[in-house]
């Protein structure tokens, strides 16, 4: 009976060892988010996901972003009528998601 709670105990740190805090923000739009900064803590098999859309022309505006826990991510980036899409997915760190940070190309 012993044996089975340490491996219980185990198995439960192990889990929440694999997990990370990401910045939940499913609008982000004008420079902030627009129902307010949450956090989502990822499932075994999850990542954090941070989408940005901008304008390619001229100043490379953000024209909005969506952030979140998912468990279907794909480094990804799209061009299309002067908008460019970029999908970058990160399960390294605590908040590894957020705005603020650089765009790292694929």
């Amino acid at each position: 009976m012993e044996n089975l709670l340490k491996l219980c105990l185990f198995l439960l740190c192990f889990e929440t060892a694999l997990t990370v805090q990401c910045v939940l923000c499913p609008s982000y739009k004008d420079g902030e988010c627009v129902d307010g900064n949450r956090t989502c803590t990822t499932k075994p098999g999850e990542t954090c996901m941070i989408r940005r859309t901008w304008y390619t022309y001229e100043s490379y505006e953000l024209k909005s972003a969506e952030l979140r826990c998912t468990d279907v991510c794909k480094f990804d980036e799209k061009f299309s009528e002067g908008l460019t899409i970029h999908t970058y997915c990160c399960n390294f760190e605590d908040f590894c998601n957020a705005i603020d940070l650089p765009i790292v190309m694929t």
